[in-house]
């Protein structure tokens, strides 16, 4: 298969279908316009309801006309008519994505994008729900087996000459993606080729997401929640409070369960990893003495690296720059929850946390060159990675064949390092 001539070229162009952090920023500022519209004047919406010429023949994300304006549904108008009064209204959100997605017709792709962005505005508009968190994934998934769709309607007929008196639905398009792979092609074709792979490989991570979701997630958070919550413990910081009330550490306790079970389908969707990122920091900002919620950080930047990592791998070098910065991140998250953790008396969050790092660790010096990793700094995460995995040999033996490849790593780093 022909190579792309420069790697320069290839890192100028990343695959705009698979830009999640532009996606993420979009929805970002959507959420913003969500908000201002939220409390602006009786009149002020007023106007910007009954004036045409604002909406645009497009239609906009903010009242979901973005995506009604070209499909003719008796159900679709309502439900935009419902969200422009209530911008804020998930369960509108929620049946308006819903009762696009259960249309049986072929939609281009930008309308997938624009579904995937409004499913993951109720999330970012703090409603953290089953129903949310369920259509964000849907959607998410169902954005990525388009893409690999539209590409494999390309590629066939860019192969045409090669199927000829062949059941294009019955070839795979992993079969595509195979076929004639010395054969010299061109970079455009080189670039599809390489978000098939991309995409088919994020594909594999959803795999069990929409169930996951449905058995653990069970009751809906509100960000509103963590935000009263926080602020409360600031004012009892700030007079001194003895601490919290029964019913009130039972609250948060329930609280703390619902985000974690959150996040954890949350770092799954990449588009989600900011909300999900300042769901952490609140419960940070709640109880800093707990290591869980630093961990959850780690988790979602690892997740975060997976997915350069995949894309690296596939030859997309735009994802290398952001490799080792997004690594660093993990580590420092992961340092912090250890600070947090036992390493004596073991309690099973601290084997969590300890097991976890010792994984971390052996990681960074595997991946030393990928991630462009000084072997001091190297050196100096092994040498963590062995303090816990010391701490957990003698609770677990299963913890020893990563002990052995620790100690073995720290000698290797040391004498040829």
């Amino acid at each position: 298969m022909k190579k792309l001539t420069a790697d320069k070229s290839s890192a100028s162009q990343p695959h705009p279908n698979l830009d999640f952090t532009k996606i993420e920023r979009e929805i970002i500022q959507i959420t913003e316009e969500v908000k201002k519209f939220s409390k602006a004047s009786f009149m002020m919406k007023m106007r910007k309801t009954i004036l045409p010429e604002e909406t645009g023949s497009k239609g906009k994300h903010l009242d979901g006309s973005i995506l009604g304006n070209n499909i003719k549904n008796d159900e679709i108008s309502p439900l935009i008519s419902k969200i422009r009064s209530e911008p804020r209204s998930s369960p509108a959100r929620v049946k308006l994505v819903r009762t696009i997605m259960s249309l049986k017709q072929e939609f281009p792709l930008s309308l997938y994008r624009d579904l995937m962005i409004q499913a993951a505005l109720t999330i970012y508009l703090g409603d953290i729900a089953p129903a949310t968190l369920q259509i964000a994934g849907q959607t998410y998934r169902l954005y990525l087996e388009k893409i690999v769709s539209i590409h494999k309607k390309n590629l066939v007929v860019i192969r045409s000459d090669q199927l000829k008196n062949v059941n294009l639905d019955l070839i795979a398009i992993e079969d595509l993606v195979k076929m004639d792979e010395n054969e010299e092609i061109d970079e455009n074709e080189e670039s599809v080729l390489q978000e098939i792979k991309i995409t088919l490989k994020l594909l594999e991570y959803t795999e069990s997401l929409d169930e996951d979701t449905r058995s653990s997630i069970t009751m809906s958070l509100k960000l509103d929640e963590l935000i009263d919550h926080s602020s409360k413990q600031k004012v009892k910081r700030l007079f001194g409070s003895s601490g919290n009330s029964g019913s009130s550490k039972n609250k948060y306790m329930l609280i703390f369960r619902k985000t974690l079970a959150s996040l954890e389908i949350i770092k799954r969707i990449p588009i989600l990893h900011s909300i999900g990122l300042k769901l952490v920091a609140k419960l940070q900002e709640i109880d800093s003495k707990l290591p869980m919620p630093y961990l959850i950080e780690a988790r979602l930047h690892m997740q975060a690296l997976r997915i350069m990592t995949l894309r690296a791998i596939q030859k997309d070098f735009s994802a290398r720059p952001a490799m080792t910065p997004t690594f660093n991140k993990a580590i420092i998250a992961y340092h912090k929850a250890l600070k947090r953790s036992s390493f004596t008396n073991l309690k099973p969050g601290d084997i969590t946390v300890l097991a976890e790092f010792a994984q971390v660790a052996y990681y960074s010096y595997e991946q030393r060159k990928v991630l462009n990793l000084a072997n001091h700094g190297v050196i100096k995460i092994l040498e963590t990675g062995k303090k816990a995995v010391d701490a957990l040999v003698p609770r677990n033996r299963i913890y020893l064949n990563k002990q052995k490849q620790i100690y073995n790593a720290i000698r290797l780093m040391r004498r040829f390092g």
